[in-house]
C-alpha cells in the first residue's frame, strides 16, 4: 500500500492558536486554499482510495481532493484529532493558568497525559494505528490518501517508525502537508514527510 496522510487546512481556531481537538471548527479561506492545492498535488497519486476523519475541517479537505480527482471518500471514526475536552478552545496562556498540573503532565509525559474529560496521546495512538492496521489489510496493492489531523498523523509516525510516543514533537505536520510511506507486509518505510511544497 501507498498511504499518503493529509493534514486538514486551517481553520480560526489553528490561525488565533487556539487548542482545537473535536470542535466543529469549519475550514476558513486559507484552510480552503490550502484543501484545493492538497488536492491537486495528490491528483498526481489518482487512481486512489480517500478516507477522512468525521470531524468537518477535514470532511471539508476530503471533499476538496474528492472533487479534484473524481473520487469518492469515506468518513473514518478512529481518525479524529485528540479529544481536548474541558482544553477545547483555550489559549495557551489560559492552559497555564487553568490547568498547570495538566500541562506539568503534558510537558514530562505527553504519551500518558490525559486532557480533562478527554482523552491521551497514548489513546489517540491506540485508535488510529487500528484504524492504519485495518485500512493496509484491506488495500495492501492500492494507493490510499488518508486526510486526518496533527496529533493522528504524529501518532501513526511513531508507531509506524519505532519512536517513542513521547518523542512526538520531533515530527513536524503542518497544516495542509502531504506525509507519504510505503506499506509492505507490515513494514512502513517513509517516502516524504510534511511536503509543503504544493502549498
Amino acid at each position: 500500500m501507498n498511504l499518503i496522510l493529509v493534514r486538514h487546512g486551517e481553520t480560526e481556531f489553528n490561525r488565533q492558536r487556539l487548542i482545537l481537538g473535536r470542535g466543529p471548527e469549519p475550514l476558513n479561506a486559507t484552510g480552503q486554499a490550502q484543501a484545493l492545492a492538497a488536492a491537486v498535488a495528490v491528483s498526481r497519486n489518482a487512481p486512489f482510495v480517500l478516507y477522512s476523519s468525521p470531524i468537518v475541517r477535514t470532511i471539508q479537505t476530503a471533499e476538496a481532493i474528492a472533487s479534484e480527482c473524481s473520487v469518492a471518500f469515506t468518513p473514518m471514526p478512529g481518525l479524529e484529532e485528540i479529544d481536548a475536552g474541558d482544553l477545547e478552545g483555550l489559549t495557551g496562556s489560559q492552559l497555564q493558568e487553568q490547568y498547570p498540573d495538566v500541562m506539568r503532565g503534558w510537558r514530562n509525559d505527553p504519551a500518558s497525559a490525559k486532557m480533562p474529560n478527554g482523552e491521551s496521546l497514548g489513546d489517540v495512538q491506540n485508535r488510529t494505528w487500528a484504524v492504519i492496521n485495518d485500512i493496509a489489510q484491506r488495500h495492501e496493492d492500492d494507493t490510499v490518501v488518508v486526510v486526518t489531523h496533527n496529533f493522528p498523523i504524529q501518532a501513526i509516525l511513531c508507531e509506524a517508525l519505532g519512536m517513542p510516543l513521547n518523542n512526538f514533537r520531533q515530527l513536524r505536520v503542518d497544516l495542509g502537508s502531504i506525509t507519504q510511506m510505503d506499506v509492505r507486509d507490515s513494514v512502513f518505510t517513509m517516502l516524504s514527510m510534511n511536503e509543503t511544497w504544493h502549498l
